[in-house]
């Protein structure tokens, strides 16, 4: 049995001889670019070798590490001292030498079992390992001498002259040295007898590439340090990357770095405007090697892919940002935090092209939230972004709607995902939302529709593409279901800027289409339960999370939250972009918060053919209990409730502890929830009083 200490520690390797031939000759468990396939996937692997004088044939042996299992189907061989590989990119129907399942990224132990499924025929405990290295025989068949590799070679002999045994220390600040050396300079340590090469122009520091330290690095501008150690017969040590600037440094937001060139290089940058337009490329070879760190946190920068993100925003010189954490750049497995407890694989930096595309993406995010209103929205944190050292604006942190949020937000395994006007699958299957599209085209009834649709979830997203009036509702569209029984469709609040004027009419518009499109107006208009169902809770959302002096003060609340950074971002892309200043974009939503509800059930009105009644509603002190309307709550205070003729609204009244409900002024019951025809109550409230000791 072969055994392998971490990368840190002295390298130790335990063997037994394989059980009649066949061994694991050596493995890769973080393919960066050692082999690309056709496709341009990048597979782990594992070598196979036959030591024997006869061929071996493979088919019925099985891979068993972590508890997963892979059982060699078909035939499959490996000729007299030849070598054969075995891809473990998950994707078994390729053939006999694909495994259904990748190597584990964290380490593992991996078992290559006989085909009577009882015998091991070899069996190797293997660590995480950084992109592109590997670990195997010293050489060919090699029963105890096993080495890492930092020059792979798959398919062919391993030739390592000496065992390659940990990793070096990676370098750090001398602290000892700070405080006595002068102002604007860097000292670094590392271990006895290692080398420290670095650099200061973003690039990444290796054995052949960055400058040799010897004394501290003057910092007297901007800049990002880079530095790693190298000691003879070990492997490169982990990256020290620190970004300098000048006065404070920053306390908050994220900060990145990066080889300038694959940034901003004509042929091979990724931001490059003019005729090449490099930020419109696409795919994993448009990926480029990032450091990030979070400002505020204790832990070190780590290394990922950062690639341009966006459709129709890539156009603008304020680009957004994904960054990718994955195996071949040694990104950490559990990947990017987002927040204190979650952790995803991607992340967007989203540049909000001005403070109206941030006040109104922020504060939708916020109404969302509070309110616990019944869409999912990606939640957002606003962070500015300092790249190479130099601020670039004001961002928005947050996850990529993709299945992997989606499984997340829904507590499912798998989930098909749909996106676009044409409900494009990006995973999954599509079969079964024709299926409900076909029901709600055809106005089915209500507990069928609820069979396949979420439709508590399509009422609320059309409430607020038609409070908004999004001019893009019908090309920002992503709904996904739980890949299970019973699992029915929702959709995903996104891209919220693009607002309507307060005045417009966008119930007829939105319900002008040609063909079927989200929210669906026409049809929730069109269908008696649906039409009652929007209706109700558009008034409840009016009067609540919509109602003009709560909504005014949740933006204004949030405009000065971030009155200082929107205008530091101002600042920055004035030159580049003709957008108005922070506190205008803010006058201009108030405006909208206050003018719109007016405008917009004058339009509900007209569509439904159903006049408009105002309810008077007074809601008790907090401290006696909570009055809902559609399941949202009131404020304590009066309430002027605008509802519609023959839509039935329901209120709840929920006594706190000492306190209960002994009836409704208005309205003759003793219930704590009541139902009534606006057309035919003018007010009403609980009456509400302290329970008997």
């Amino acid at each position: 049995m072969k055994v392998l200490g971490t990368l840190a520690t002295t390298f130790l390797a335990i063997t037994c001889c394989a059980q009649g031939g066949v061994m694991i000759n050596e493995l890769q468990g973080a393919n960066r670019k050692t082999f690309v396939a056709a496709d341009g996937s990048t597979p782990d692997w594992v070598e196979l070798y036959n030591p024997t004088s006869s061929t071996i044939d493979l088919e019925g042996m099985r891979f068993a590490v972590v508890g997963r299992t892979h059982v060699i189907q078909g035939p499959l061989t490996i000729a007299p001292e030849a070598h054969r590989m075995i891809w473990f990119d998950g994707a078994p129907e390729r053939g006999a030498d694909h495994v259904g399942f990748r190597l584990p990224r964290k380490g593992g132990t991996l078992l290559l079992v006989a085909a009577d499924g009882v015998t091991v025929q070899d069996v190797f405990t293997y660590p995480a390992m950084s992109g592109d290295l590997s670990v195997g025989r010293l050489t060919d068949g090699n029963a105890t001498a096993w080495s890492f590799f930092t020059e792979p070679t798959p398919g062919a002999p391993n030739r390592g002259m000496k065992p390659v045994h940990g990793r070096a220390a990676a370098p750090a600040i001398d602290t000892a040295l700070a405080s006595s050396v002068v102002a604007q300079r860097l000292p670094l340590i590392a271990e006895d007898g290692a080398l420290i090469r670095y650099t200061t122009d973003g690039t990444e520091p290796t054995a052949a590439h960055g400058e040799v330290y010897s004394t501290p690095i003057l910092v007297d501008h901007d800049l990002v340090v880079r530095a790693r150690a190298f000691v003879e017969g070990h492997l490169p040590s982990k990256e020290f990357c620190s970004t300098f600037h000048r006065g404070d440094a920053p306390q908050q937001g994220i900060t990145i770095a990066m080889d300038q060139a694959g940034l901003s290089d004509d042929s091979t940058g990724i931001n490059v405007e003019g005729a090449l337009a490099n930020f419109s490329r696409k795919g994993r070879s448009w990926e480029r090697l990032a450091m990030v760190k979070f400002n505020g946190s204790s832990d070190p920068p780590i290394p990922i892919g950062i690639s341009i993100h966006g459709s129709g925003s890539r156009g603008a010189p304020k680009r957004s940002f994904k960054l990718h954490a994955r195996d071949r750049y040694d990104s950490p497995v559990k990947g990017l935090q987002l927040n204190e407890r979650e952790y995803f694989q991607e992340g967007i930096l989203r540049a909000d092209a001005g403070p109206h595309t941030f006040l109104r993406n922020r504060f939708l995010e916020e109404v969302v939230t509070k309110h616990r209103l019944r869409v999912d929205v990606q939640p957002s944190r606003a962070m500015p972004l300092y790249l190479n050292g130099q601020y670039w604006g004001l961002y928005r942190w947050m996850p990529p709607k993709d299945n992997q949020w989606l499984e997340h937000i829904s507590g499912s395994e798998a989930v098909d995902v749909l996106e676009g006007p044409a409900a494009m699958v990006r995973t999954g299957s599509d079969a079964h939302f024709k299926l409900a599209v076909a029901r709600l085209m055809g106005l089915a009834p209500l507990d069928t529709l609820a069979r396949y649709i979420d439709v508590d979830n399509l009422i609320d997203l059309a409430c607020i593409d038609l409070w908004t009036g999004r001019a893009d509702h019908d090309l920002n569209v992503r709904l996904y279901r739980p890949r299970q029984a019973g699992g029915r469709w929702r959709w995903v609040l996104f891209d919220m800027d693009l607002w309507a004027h307060a005045e417009e009419n966008s119930v007829e518009r939105m319900a002008s289409g040609t063909a079927a499109e989200t929210p669906y107006i026409p049809q929730l208009l069109g269908h008696p339960e649906l039409q009652q169902r929007l209706l109700a809770r558009m008034s409840a959302l009016m009067a609540t999370a919509l109602e003009p002096q709560q909504a005014a003060r949740m933006a204004d609340s949030l405009y000065t939250s971030h009155a200082i950074e929107l205008a530091a971002d101002h600042e920055r892309w004035k030159l580049e972009l003709e957008r108005p200043e922070p506190k205008v974009s803010n006058q201009e939503l108030l405006s909208f918060i206050r003018e719109r509800p007016g405008f917009l059930l004058e339009h509900l009105s007209r569509a439904s053919g159903r006049k408009t009644r105002q309810i008077s509603v007074e809601a008790p002190a907090g401290d006696q209990g909570v009055l809902a309307v559609e399941g949202l709550s009131l404020l304590p205070g009066p309430h002027v409730i605008s509802g519609f003729h023959g839509v039935v609204l329901e209120l709840t009244f929920t006594p706190a502890e000492g306190y209960e409900l002994s009836g409704w002024k208005g309205f003759e019951g003793t219930s704590g929830t009541i139902t009534f025809d606006p057309a035919h109550v003018r007010s009403v409230r609980p009456l509400v009083r302290p329970t008997t000791p």
